[in-house]
């Protein structure tokens, strides 16, 4: 993605501050949609139709150095603000967090990141998601799991903190209630590690997810994640979760399982994904879901996309497949 300095603040040298740098980075999406089952970023009006589809996404990233090496910085994403929907942040409503934003600070292989980021399950785990689409039908699905499901679970912020040393990444995050309830405190713990192995490049995530019983049906969820290249251009991606509930007679476990194909040759990317998830009958609906997008790069930043999903949720009225098409601009 390219990048505009601004020369007045972005850039500056100082005795007390080693070097400091303002970033402004922009998207843009424009097509055609069609998503009669109300999710993703379009979902709102009459959801039967085709209708054009628009978003604008500017974020501002600054980082800086101190005298000692100590490293900083923070980032806000202004797409949240109003997005082409109509709908708006909550976050906006909330003195004590702003939407789509975080604060970092780091030293060597220590970085500590505060705000609205992934917790440490989701930062180890890689997703089978592969391409991108501008209505994202690719990970709207019901079968999609994007890790992210107790993150942030009582509306506050995320605290994690990564080490990395070599090919290995470990993290811890903890996520506090605000709230009247006085949950316990929800936490995490996630490692990765890439390894050649055969000729492949393989990367390996682990993930354990804890919140107060009384917060979640499922509140605890163990995850693993298996990735890999292969040099015909094809990726391979699988992604496991354990459900479980701690709560006495509660509900049976759970699991989700998810596969992601992708295929790359110039400027073609070709991905696929596949999720299924099986709860106990008597407190969830099972359900499953596929998605596919198709990207291509027309270079300097503009990529042509196009998005489909479907699946199905037992007992409930027919699952609406969703497709989007059209440009995605990188500036």
């Amino acid at each position: 993605m390219k990048t505009l300095l601004l020369a007045s603040t972005a850039l500056v040298a100082t005795a007390g501050l080693a070097a400091a740098e303002v970033r402004i980075l922009g998207t843009a999406e424009l097509g055609i949609f069609q998503n009669e089952n109300g999710s993703g970023d379009g979902s709102s009006g009459d959801l039967s139709k085709v209708r054009v589809f628009s978003d604008i996404d500017v974020t501002f990233a600054m980082t800086g150095e101190a005298d000692n090496g100590l490293s900083f910085g923070a980032s806000i994403d202004l797409d949240e603000v109003a997005n082409s929907g109509g709908a708006t942040d909550g976050d906006l409503q909330d003195a004590a967090r702003l939407p789509d934003s975080f604060i970092f600070l780091a030293f060597g292989p220590a970085r500590l990141t505060v705000g609205d980021t992934d917790s440490a399950f989701d930062a180890r785990l890689t997703e089978t998601a592969i391409g991108g689409a501008i209505n994202d039908d690719h990970t709207v699905h019901p079968g999609y799991n994007g890790n992210s499901g107790l993150d942030e679970i009582y509306g506050g912020q995320e605290i994690r903190m990564d080490y990395s040393f070599d090919a290995f990444t470990g993290s811890i995050s903890v996520s506090p209630d605000r709230n009247a309830t006085d949950f316990d405190m929800a936490y995490a713990l996630g490692a990765s590690y890439n390894l050649e192995l055969a000729g492949l490049d393989l990367g390996l995530g682990f993930g354990y997810q804890k919140v107060d019983e009384a917060a979640s049906l499922y509140d605890t969820r163990v995850g693993l994640s298996a990735s890999t290249t292969f040099a015909n251009g094809i990726t391979a991606i699988v992604n496991y979760t354990h459900l479980s509930d701690d709560t006495t007679g509660g509900a049976d476990d759970g699991s989700h399982y998810g596969l992601g194909l992708g295929y790359t040759m110039n400027a073609l990317t070709i991905g696929v994904n596949y999720g299924e998830y099986d709860f106990d009958d008597a407190f969830a609906a099972d359900r499953s879901g596929y998605g596919l997008a198709a990207n291509y790069d027309l270079g300097g930043g503009l990529s042509a996309q196009l998005g489909y999903g479907g699946g199905d949720i037992d007992g409930a009225a027919d699952y609406e497949d969703t497709f989007s098409l059209g440009l995605s601009m990188s500036f």
